[in-house]
């Protein structure tokens, strides 16, 4: 996902406090880590700024005095951050666009945080009540803008009256010509292409996702062929993503896929999702799930989980269960939800040779009952969920148990913890490449 992503929370408070002061332009300045490989700042709080800050104030315009600008300047050096000048454009009831008033300020502007603050990418953002545009400060060159938390916002588009592909038109009579768009222009992750991720990926080709990154260490065993959607006897052997590729180009020939046989929990792998506007976590490993879900807050990258478990004791079904949970700001992570395994994750972290020399490891976990049906309905869940985060599809759920004993799936709520080290502003939200991933360390790593 490139461009400038807000947490959920920071842009629809900028957007109240700065437009509140309406008729006159209010102005805001936020500190975002830029990452230059995926081209992306992270925004998780946005200053606004002092009446005494303003050298000149109206209806149309806002200036501000020399002295504040050397301070943003001095603060952005100092913290190594990329600094975002927004201001409003109040009485713009379309989406806005730069006047020629933010154009001739912001040459100057532009000179100054180069020189003063050089190692760091700088934007402007104009923002009104239909929405807002970002750019590289003083060019033309715009940049989108992501509103990120239970739903995935583009703010920076304008919403359009065209028709979309006759080969979804069941979907946009559901969900609209924008709702499909945005499923369409979106590259999603999927990390696990095995039970559950087979079975989605072929939900999110239909669905009209085209842009696929997929990444999977496995080969197709005897075993799985049992609920691995689209893979029979003659692929035992291949690798998984192979099975999967080939699934989706059948359905979509013009689909981009780029397929990675590895292990999430590689630092070297684990960057390929920080970029992504979306990631799917299909694995029932806890370390995947480890790395995954703090990527999902640290670069503001929406991510949905899920898993099944059917428990078997003295040769008959106890317990059938599912779980799909939505990771975003202002949503609870695997962490508060307490999903996370410690000790399986330091066990999955280290190496076979490791594993078998430390004496507290004990055993090896047993394979675990699956069934396909359970694994559709879980990938079926998800997908509903990806739409409603993305469309207009109402749908609220964000967090969702499946007891197949009583066949029922009911929505549900976890709190969020205070300062959680993965999910709140203390800790790794938005903090981008400024904070550590739990990622494999490097000796272990091929």
């Amino acid at each position: 996902m490139s461009g400038l992503r807000f947490s959920w929370a920071a842009y629809r408070k900028a957007s109240a406090d700065l437009l509140a002061s309406a008729p006159l332009e209010s102005c805001g300045v936020a500190y975002s880590i830029h990452d230059p490989h995926t081209d992306s700042w992270l925004v998780d709080n946005v200053e606004t700024v002092a009446d005494s800050a303003y050298e000149h104030r109206d209806e149309v315009s806002a200036t501000l005095r020399p002295a504040f600008i050397v301070e943003v300047a001095n603060r952005a050096r100092a913290l190594g951050r990329s600094v975002v000048l927004v201001h409003t454009h109040p009485f713009e009831q379309r989406h806005p666009r730069f006047s020629t008033v933010d154009d001739r300020g912001e040459i100057a502007l532009a000179d100054y945080l180069r020189r003063r603050a050089p190692k760091s990418e700088h934007l402007a953002l104009v923002l009104s009540q239909a929405g807002c545009r970002a750019r590289r400060i003083g060019t033309v060159q715009e940049v989108p803008v992501w509103q990120v938390g239970e739903r995935l916002v583009l703010m920076s588009s304008e919403k359009s009256t065209e028709g979309g592909h006759a080969r979804y038109d069941r979907q946009v009579r559901a969900f609209g010509a924008d709702g499909q768009r945005a499923i369409s222009s979106l590259k999603v992750g999927v990390v696990g292409v095995g039970g559950t991720g087979s079975v989605l990926l072929q939900q999110l080709t239909r669905l009209g996702v085209r842009d696929f990154v997929l990444i999977d260490p496995d080969v197709v065993e005897t075993t799985n062929l049992n609920r691995l959607a689209g893979a029979g006897p003659t692929d035992v052997g291949a690798t998984k993503i192979a099975v999967a590729e080939r699934e989706i180009l059948a359905c979509s020939p013009g689909s981009w896929v780029r397929g990675l046989r590895a292990d999430v929990v590689d630092a070297n792998i684990a960057t390929e999702l920080v970029g992504l506007d979306f990631v799917f976590l299909c694995t029932d490993s806890h370390a995947s799930r480890a790395v995954v879900c703090q990527i999902a807050y640290q670069y503001l990258v929406p991510t949905i989980d899920m898993g099944t478990s059917i428990t078997v004791r003295e040769g008959a079904v106890t317990h059938v269960t599912g779980r799909v949970q939505m990771l975003a700001p202002e949503l609870p992570c695997l962490t508060c939800t307490g999903a996370l395994d410690g000790n399986q994750i330091r066990r999955e972290m280290m190496s076979p040779e490791r594993r078998a020399s430390d004496p507290y490891l004990l055993g090896d976990y047993e394979p675990q009952p699956a069934v396909m049906s359970i694994n559709t309905t879980m990938a079926s869940l998800a997908a509903t969920m990806f739409m409603a985060t993305v469309t207009s599809m109402p749908s609220q759920a964000r967090f969702q148990l499946y007891d197949g004993i009583r066949g029922a799936v009911r929505p549900t709520q976890a709190r969020r913890v205070e300062d959680c080290i993965v999910c709140s502003p203390r800790g790794a939200l938005a903090k981008g490449s400024s904070w550590p991933l739990p990622v494999r360390p490097s000796e272990n790593n091929g």
